[in-house]
């Protein structure tokens, strides 16, 4: 009976274990994740585009062109998203960054970036997260695995300017002891893996 109970509680819990995992969007999903989401919030406002076309440089890309387009919120002039395409076959979605408002301020904002000739395997994905303390602007960047990868802020602290920018590898003890740190940071919420499907 025991040993019966035990095997079920077993079968259970790597159940659990299996669905949180399967629950995780690959790069690739994601990276159509974040695309889904642009179209969703384009139809949302009215619109317009400014648009870009471009060379890539390096031996690698040097035969791949783009089309850079950014949606812009018409009323607002704010920027909606930015889809850069290759040139000769729009389907292919180089790059897709999606911003989202929430009383007229940035909340939160998502990524996703491939290699030209890899257009469905992204690169670097990312999920950012926004927070206003003041005249303070900050956010920190995470990416699908929950990995910091760069935190900024910038603004005013008590009249004096604030400009921090940190790659993951440079936050630290030191990095982040001084007071417009914490000032930036503190009460930062981490919630990023609610995002992983963005919305």
């Amino acid at each position: 009976m025991m040993r019966n109970l035990c095997l079920a509680l077993g079968l259970i819990l790597t159940s659990v274990a299996y669905t949180a995992i399967a629950a995780e969007p690959t790069p690739e999903e994601f990276h159509r994740g974040v695309y889904a989401l642009h179209e969703q919030v384009i139809a949302q406002h009215k619109i317009r585009t400014e648009e870009e076309r471009g060379d890539y440089e390096g031996a690698a890309a040097a035969h791949y062109q783009y089309v850079d387009t950014r949606y812009y919120d018409a009323a607002t002039g704010q920027l909606i998203s930015h889809v850069r395409r290759d040139a000769d076959t729009p389907n292919n979605v180089h790059t897709v960054e999606v911003n989202i408002y929430e009383n007229g301020k940035l909340v939160r904002d998502f990524g996703s970036i491939t290699l030209p000739w890899a257009p469905t395997h992204p690169i670097n994905t990312f999920i950012n997260l926004h927070q206003y303390n003041g005249q303070l602007h900050s956010f920190r960047q995470f990416n699908i695995y929950g990995d910091v990868g760069y935190e900024s802020c910038t603004g005013e602290l008590a009249g004096k300017r604030v400009r921090i920018s940190l790659d993951g590898k440079d936050i630290d003890a030191t990095s982040t002891a001084t007071p417009e740190y914490k000032a930036c940071f503190a009460g930062m919420r981490t919630d990023w893996e609610n995002y992983i499907k963005p919305h």
